[in-house]
């Protein structure tokens, strides 16, 4: 059976806790009663990825370099910030965006009239400056 945590009992050396019983098995992290992430031994996903003949060098970049895509692709991160997560030059984090299909530019939040109309209710000068 998985191991559950809950993100409060990762406070006061619960962590560590969890990331001893990951060495074992991986540890699910809760949040609300909800899942929230997993905690994945090193250890073990080098093991998987020997067992499937790849390096953990390059499993690593890949888990990086997935992070960092779906990092950006919930704004959270700019594609700068994600090219260098995933250690990578930009062009070919672009690249990488593109072969997973992931836009480099998407429609603001309200559609692209509300961002004119914030435009130009910064350039329209200020009636109380008379």
């Amino acid at each position: 059976m998985t191991k559950t945590v809950s993100v409060a009992e990762l406070g006061h050396g619960g962590a560590s806790r969890a990331i001893r019983e990951a060495r074992q098995e991986p540890v699910l992290v809760s949040k609300e009663n909800r899942p929230a992430a997993w905690i994945i031994s090193a250890e073990k996903l080098a093991g998987v990825a020997a067992a499937r003949g790849a390096e953990a060098s390059q499993v690593y970049e890949r888990a990086l370099e997935l992070l960092a895509i779906e990092l950006y692709r919930q704004a959270i991160l700019t594609l700068g910030q994600a090219s260098k997560l995933a250690t990578m030059p930009l062009y070919d984090f672009i690249d990488l965006c593109g072969r997973v299909q992931v836009p480099l530019l998407w429609e603001p939040e309200g559609g692209i009239q509300a961002e004119v109309e914030k435009l130009e209710t910064l350039l329209t000068p200020s009636q109380s400056g008379r």
